[in-house]
């Protein structure tokens, strides 16, 4: 397992044991203002990531849970898991139900997310030698309603309470085993312009909520509150076999206390809603900026989906994966 060596009391006072992202969300958005629980902007879903998270208006299924609630009402019932792994964590799992109910036009989802960042070694000032040993989790569970609006129109929301624990092996001066819960609100919808659902936008406003606390409120920071607005666009060319289909996706996004946007845009091309190929790219994005690609493939009600990062900072460790495997029933 490897060890990854920074200030506790920097990792307590920031609400999460995350140094690796907060390295690369300095430019984000522009602004300098410190936020806690950067889990939150962690992405997940291999199709998401394989469009470069331009996702804000795109029906992705039960990753839509984590970029616009409103698209769950555009999904079929479903049962997803998403792993991934990057610089930052050991291991990011995610699991998600979803119940569309189309007779009332509303669907529910409910889902469970655990991050591990890895081991790290406590040591204290009078005593340098090693004397324990503690991780760093967290857990999120959420629960999603959506709802229509005629055929058109969309609205979503997603209620998530994280919860931080640092469970340790040996003596483990001055960690707490886990910080109290914190809560966080999404508010999404969605609006289809043409009946071929060939051109839709969306907009989303994600971590509303308390400021995270893990000691004392002097130490407690923001939440990474972000607002997503987006449009995706599958036009028809005549050039192309009846088979193929093309998506074209675009995002804006940016904090909510300094406006300062980030950029997200991608592509999927499909056939027989069998094979799928995508590719994105992210400008000034809440985890920096990279590109990515992506590959899907569908057999019956099985979804299987891949993607990668493509960024300077896994140098040397390995490019961000992700993994996606979706069940209808």
């Amino acid at each position: 397992m490897r060890r990854r060596r920074f200030n506790i009391a920097r990792c307590l006072a920031g609400g999460a044991c995350a140094v690796a992202i907060a390295a690369h969300t300095a430019r984000p958005q522009s602004g300098t203002a410190t936020e806690g629980a950067p889990e939150l902007l962690l992405p997940t879903g291999a199709r998401a990531l394989g469009l470069g998270q331009s996702v804000v208006a795109v029906p992705t299924g039960a990753e839509a849970v984590w970029w616009n609630p409103a698209l769950i009402t555009r999904s079929e019932r479903e049962v997803a898991f998403h792993f991934s792994q990057t610089v930052a964590t050991e291991g990011d799992y995610a699991g998600t139900v979803l119940f569309p109910v189309p007779s009332i036009g509303a669907a529910v989802a409910i889902t469970g997310r655990y991050i591990d960042y890895g081991a790290q070694q406590s040591t204290s000032r009078t005593d340098p030698n090693n004397l324990g040993e503690f991780a760093t989790t967290s857990s999120i569970l959420a629960a999603s309603f959506g709802a229509t609006f005629g055929r058109r129109a969309a609205a979503g929301i997603t209620y998530k309470v994280l919860q931080l624990r640092f469970p340790c092996t040996g003596v483990c001066l001055n960690t707490p085993s886990r910080s109290p819960p914190t809560s966080a609100l999404d508010l999404g919808g969605q609006y289809v312009f043409r009946s071929d659902t060939s051109f839709y936008v969306g907009a989303a406003i994600r971590n509303l909520g308390l400021r995270l606390q893990v000691q004392d409120a002097p130490q407690a920071d923001p939440l990474p509150s972000r607002i997503d607005i987006g449009a995706a666009f599958a036009p028809k060319f005549p050039q192309l076999p009846s088979d193929a289909r093309v998506l074209f996706s675009a995002d804006v996004i940016s904090r909510l206390t300094d406006w300062g946007p980030g950029y997200r845009a991608g592509a999927e091309l499909s056939w027989q809603k069998k094979y799928h190929l995508r590719a994105g790219y992210v400008r000034f994005g809440p985890t920096g900026s990279n590109g990515s690609v992506g590959v899907g493939y569908a057999t019956g009600r099985l979804q299987i989906d891949f993607a990668q990062l493509i960024t300077d900072a896994s140098s040397g460790t390995g490019s961000p994966s992700f993994f996606s495997a979706r069940w209808a029933f």
